[in-house]
């Protein structure tokens, strides 16, 4: 009887103190790669309001997921994307600019959030976000002429500067191979699309004759001037996941 106990206590000693295996349910991952553009991002015809003139060029995306037991969570997600202006059309000036595109690029600002599955299956890393959000997007294809106040004195007109915002979306696939217990090196490959838009209001007095003296008058006219154009992009990225 008196062997028995201090064997019991060891055993369940020994149970008690069995280290558990730590949970990682928060994942930081950083890609950066190669933009592939596409649609009418890349069109270069003056005819079509939405063409973008966008070069291939390359991109930075930090994301921050939270995952259950069963690898599904939620992920948000910052990305920046460079795009050049298309060689031989930097010089470019679309109808009833003053200026051309020059040496400015396309750098675009996407805030995205949405599900995501990211799991291992030994020591390989699947995961996929499907994520909406928005973007801020800064390029010379956003320029607008104001019209000068006074219609009669047409020199007076000028270009207004400034970013386009509209909704973004982007699709992510991605497989890596864990090199530490929570260090993965990740192959990711992604569509990144949004719509931004930029409008710009203005206010004009236009001359007009009188319908009976035939004098010239002015009349107070409101109005907008609006840009629209789609961003399309096919990424690819090599990054690093590290799992808390």
């Amino acid at each position: 009887m008196m062997t028995l106990v201090p064997f019991l206590a060891s055993a369940q000693s020994d149970t008690i103190n069995m280290p558990q295996k730590k949970s990682r349910n928060i994942m930081l991952d950083i890609h950066a790669g190669y933009t592939l553009a596409f649609g009418k991002y890349i069109l270069t015809e003056r005819d079509n309001k939405q063409s973008g003139y966008a070069a291939n060029g390359f991109f930075v995306q930090v994301s921050g997921s939270w995952l259950g037991k069963s690898g599904l969570g939620l992920a948000l997600s910052y990305c920046y994307q460079n795009n050049a202006i298309q060689k031989g059309y930097t010089d470019t000036i679309l109808v009833d600019m003053k200026e051309p595109f020059g040496s400015r690029h396309w750098n675009n600002h996407f805030l995205l959030a949405g599900p995501v599955f990211s799991k291992h299956f030994g020591n390989w890393l699947i995961t996929a976000k499907v994520q909406v959000g928005g973007v801020l997007a800064f390029s010379p294809v956003f320029q607008i002429p104001m019209p000068s106040t006074d219609s009669l004195n047409p020199f007076a007109s000028t270009v207004s500067t400034g970013p386009g915002f509209g909704v973004a979306m982007q699709a992510l696939a991605g497989i890596g191979y864990r090199v530490t217990d929570n260090l993965t090196i990740n192959l990711a490959f992604s569509f990144l699309g949004g719509n931004p838009n930029r409008t710009k209001s203005y206010s004009q007095y236009i001359y007009e004759p009188d319908p009976v003296s035939g004098l010239l008058h002015p009349v107070f006219y409101h109005g907008e001037i609006e840009r629209k154009k789609k961003i399309s992009t096919f990424n690819i990225g090599l990054g690093i996941v590290y799992q808390l």
